[in-house]
């Protein structure tokens, strides 16, 4: 579903930093409610080819990745010069793990979108479909941060968020440029007070979404 700064400010008190997730009981601030997300098989990969799980060779050859720039803990009052929408994803294969975030979806600039499509093609049913963070092997992240570095990214401070489907990009506006031809600034991009943003943050970050095998 699109969110505007409008919608999202009905959940807010006094403008602050909004986190989405009760933690553990605690409540920081206040979350958004599960109506507001949108399930990216749906919105963005329902012409892949399914069943997933079953041809992973076959499938492998037409994924294709959509980057996008993502809140995954606390969202920040928005700039309305961008479109967001509240998405939940489905990845670490055969684990079903979901991810929710509030999103702008980014243009891959065409130099580097079929080095991004290979990267989701190559980590596609990734450990025979249990590449997750707690079940992550260490060739696995030397691969990623490999795959990334060739196209002159990483993900030294995200790389934790490895999954099959959810592929982590530190969120450095040089980063940014790299990926997308529609890259905002992120000065821009938010209202940043209270909100701690600094090179090895984790919020915001850039995720290159694909399809799960599971």
């Amino acid at each position: 579903m699109i969110v505007t700064e409008d919608v999202l400010s009905r959940f807010r008190d006094k403008g602050e930093v909004l986190s989405r997730f009760r933690d553990k009981g605690k409540v920081p601030v206040r979350s958004l409610p599960s109506s507001l997300f949108s399930q990216t098989g749906d919105l963005l990969f329902k012409n892949d080819a399914a069943p997933l799980s079953q041809f992973p060779s076959e499938v492998r050859e037409v994924i294709h990745v959509v980057p996008v720039l993502a809140f995954l803990q606390t969202v920040p009052p928005l700039s309305d010069e961008r479109e967001w929408i509240a998405l939940h994803h489905q990845c670490g294969g055969y684990h079903c793990l979901e991810v929710a975030m509030v999103a702008t979806i980014l243009t891959p600039n065409v130099t580097i979108k079929d080095k991004l499509d290979q990267i989701g093609k190559q980590f596609y049913f990734a450990q025979h479909g249990n590449l997750e963070p707690g079940n992550m092997l260490a060739s696995s992240i030397s691969a990623y941060s490999t795959a990334l570095s060739a196209i002159g990214l990483d993900c030294e401070c995200t790389w934790r968020r490895l999954s099959e489907g959810l592929y982590p990009i530190d969120c450095t506006q040089e980063n940014l440029n790299k990926v997308a031809s529609d890259a905002p600034s992120l000065d821009m991009l938010a209202d940043w007070r209270g909100f701690t943003r600094a090179r090895y943050s984790t919020d915001p970050i850039i995720l290159l979404l694909a399809s799960n095998s599971d």
